[in-house]
C-alpha cells in the first residue's frame, strides 16, 4: 500500500514539474533597433524592442537595467499583467557618456519564473543630440476650474477639455490637479495612466488609450534643474541628462511656481515642464513652458 502512494506521488510530482511553464524573451532585431555591439555617439537613440511570453502563466514584471562599470541604474521597473497574447513593446533612451555600457532586460511570469536577455552597446564618436519643440504660455485649469482645459499634448503643445478631447485620448501626456498632502498645498502634475487621476477626471475610466508619463520628482523637489538652465536649452542634450529613473512617477507633487520637472513620455521622448505660475487653489490654474524632443 505504501509503495502505491509512493509511485502515486513521484508520478503526480513528475507530471507537474513538467507541466511548469517558463517565461521566453526575444529582443527584436532590425535597423530600428539597437543591436548588439552597436556604436552610438551621446545623446544618440537606443530602442529596445521586446518580445516576452509567461508561457502558459501570465507575465507580471519587466525590468531594464543600464550597466557601467560597477554602476547599475535602472531604468524600467514596471509591474504588468499580459496573458496569451505575450508582450510586445519597444523602449526607447539615449546613449550616455560611458564607453561601454551593459543592457540587461527581465521578465517574470506570475509563477515567477525569470527570462534574461543582454546587450553590449559602445560609445561612439562625437555627439548626435537632436533638436526640440518649445512651447510656451501653456494654460492648464486645475480640476474644478473650467475655463482652460486640463490635458495635454506635449508633442503638439495643445490643450483639451472635457468635450474637444474626444477623438484625442491617445495623445495626452499630462493633467493637472490641485491637493493638499501632508499638510501642503500640492500643485500637482499626472497622468492619464495613473490610477489617482481618474478621482479628478472620471472620464478617462472610458478613454481607450491611457498614456503613461513619468515624472523625475527627485529633480524636481531638490531643484536640480533651474529655470535658467530650462531657459538656455537649444537642443536635447539637458532633457536627457537631466531625466533620472531611479525616482519617478506617474504623478509629481509640489509643482510650485519656478520648478522645473524633467519627464519621459510613454512614447520615449524627454522633455522639461517649468511651471512659470501655479496657483494653490482647486479652482486655480497652472501656466508652464514646455521642451520635448521633437
Amino acid at each position: 500500500m505504501i509503495s502505491l502512494l509512493v509511485l502515486s506521488f513521484v508520478s503526480f510530482s513528475c507530471t507537474k514539474d513538467e507541466g511548469m511553464s517558463k517565461a521566453s524573451l526575444i529582443l527584436k532585431t532590425g535597423t530600428t533597433y539597437t543591436q548588439n555591439g552597436a556604436y552610438i555617439p551621446v545623446g544618440g537613440p537606443i530602442k529596445i524592442g521586446v518580445l516576452a511570453s509567461g508561457a502558459g502563466a501570465p507575465l507580471t514584471y519587466i525590468r531594464i537595467d543600464r550597466i557601467s562599470g560597477n554602476d547599475t541604474l535602472t531604468q524600467v521597473d514596471r509591474g504588468i499583467f499580459v496573458e496569451s497574447e505575450g508582450l510586445d513593446a519597444d523602449y526607447s533612451f539615449s546613449k550616455d557618456s560611458a564607453a561601454v555600457e551593459t543592457w540587461r532586460i527581465v521578465v517574470m511570469n506570475a509563477d515567477r519564473d525569470t527570462a534574461v536577455r543582454t546587450l553590449v552597446v559602445f560609445r561612439g564618436t562625437g555627439t548626435a543630440y537632436s533638436p526640440i519643440n518649445y512651447f510656451e504660455n501653456i494654460i492648464l485649469s486645475f480640476q474644478n476650474d473650467h475655463t482652460n482645459g486640463h490635458f495635454l499634448d506635449v508633442n503638439s503643445g495643445l490643450v483639451f477639455d472635457e468635450t474637444t478631447v474626444t477623438g484625442h485620448e491617445s495623445e495626452i501626456d499630462v493633467l493637472t490637479y490641485f491637493y493638499f498632502t501632508s499638510g501642503l498645498p500640492s500643485p500637482t502634475f499626472t497622468c492619464p495612466g495613473y490610477t489617482a487621476a481618474v478621482g479628478y477626471y472620471p472620464q478617462i475610466n472610458n478613454w481607450p488609450i491611457k498614456n503613461a508619463t513619468l515624472y523625475d520628482y527627485k529633480s524636481s523637489d531638490n531643484n536640480l534643474i533651474s529655470a535658467s538652465q530650462f531657459d538656455a536649452a537649444e537642443n536635447d542634450s539637458l532633457l536627457v541628462t537631466a531625466y533620472k529613473p531611479d525616482k519617478v512617477s506617474g504623478n509629481c507633487k509640489y509643482g510650485y511656481t519656478g520648478k522645473v520637472i524633467p519627464f519621459k513620455t510613454q512614447q520615449g521622448k524627454y522633455g522639461l515642464i517649468k511651471v512659470v505660475h501655479a496657483d494653490e487653489k482647486e479652482d486655480g490654474i497652472i501656466e508652464i513652458a514646455v521642451k520635448i524632443q521633437k
